[in-house]
């Protein structure tokens, strides 16, 4: 009986080392036998699980990058034909715009011509009509400053008054009145001026008389000291002798002479002759020739500029 059990145990021995771990011995095989190959297998299994895995990589790096070399390719093939389409169209109609803006000039060009030709036509009309209005006024004097204390049934006894102290040799019948009446006053002044005194001279030249004696007077009349004479001007006129106005300021700084003429002109005395000035760029042309300053001004309004076409065509490019 115990032979038997002896014997039952000595395989439950081997069973435990064959299943357990290495021994000790196995385990402290020498380096040598390691590299001869003699010893435990287990340490080139990873070497070769590792080449393995190194090689899947590799292989599946390239086709990813295979694959996305496609993509980016096609996508920038597609990205420049967009490209290449928008600027043959960007071309085109480049080259629409520029002919067309090319008309639009040589149009501008063509209006500019005929707006000054017709401003030339407007402005002799407009000096035609305003000489037709002043001569319809010829005989017309404008008083300015005579009293509102005066009233319209006083007025031409007022004004025969008036003709007499500046004019004495002219005879009573002779210093007739066809009218007499006061005129509305601009806005801008204040209520204490008076309204203006219109009244038109039944005789051309006693109207000249009267005013040529109120110009060479040197000082206004004792009985009549606030009291100035005018001829009575249109408002086109006016408007054109005010163009004047730089040439007239640099005559009067200079004491030189000049009076108006018909349609509106200067005409100055220079150099014992008489000249007549019929536009402001010819006086200030006449002022630099006689050497007389001019003064400063605002500048008159410009024609219309004609425009030039400041661009080349764009050449046609084959992309």
């Amino acid at each position: 009986m115990s032979h038997h059990r002896t014997k039952k145990s000595a395989p439950k021995t081997d069973k435990i080392n064959f299943f357990g771990h290495k021994s000790q011995s196995s385990r402290a095989a020498s380096p040598q036998d390691a590299q001869d190959g003699d010893g435990d297998s287990d340490t080139s299994l990873p070497v070769a699980e590792h080449a393995q895995a190194d090689h899947i990589t590799k292989t599946f790096l390239a086709q990813a990058l295979d694959s996305l070399s496609n993509k980016l390719i096609s996508s920038w093939q597609q990205t420049a034909d967009t490209l290449k389409k928008e600027i043959q169209e960007m071309g085109t109609r480049t080259s629409q715009i520029e002919e067309k803006m090319g008309d639009f000039a040589s149009a501008h060009n063509n209006m500019a011509d005929h707006v000054q030709h017709l401003e030339e036509k407007v402005e002799k009309l407009d000096a035609q009509m305003a000489d037709a209005e002043d001569r319809a006024r010829r005989n017309n004097i404008r008083l300015r400053g005579v009293p509102e204390s005066v009233q319209q049934a006083d007025l031409q006894a007022y004004v025969r008054g008036l003709l007499r102290a500046y004019a004495p040799d002219i005879p009573a019948d002779m210093m007739l009145i066809d009218r007499i009446h006061r005129i509305p006053k601009p806005t801008y002044l204040p209520d204490s001026t008076p309204r203006d005194v219109l009244f038109r001279a039944h005789f051309f030249h006693i109207k000249e008389l009267v005013l040529k004696a109120s110009r060479t007077r040197e000082k206004p009349h004792e009985d009549y000291p606030a009291v100035k004479l005018f001829n009575d001007l249109s408002a086109a006129t006016l408007r054109k002798r005010r163009t004047f106005h730089q040439v007239a300021e640099a005559l009067r700084q200079h004491r030189t002479k000049y009076r108006w003429g018909y349609p509106t002109k200067m005409l100055v005395q220079h150099g014992g002759t008489l000249r007549p000035i019929s536009t402001p760029e010819e006086g200030i042309k006449l002022l630099k020739e006689w050497n007389i300053p001019i003064p400063s001004t605002e500048p008159h309004r410009h024609p219309i500029r004609k425009t030039t076409q400041e661009w080349s065509k764009a050449r046609k490019r084959l992309i």
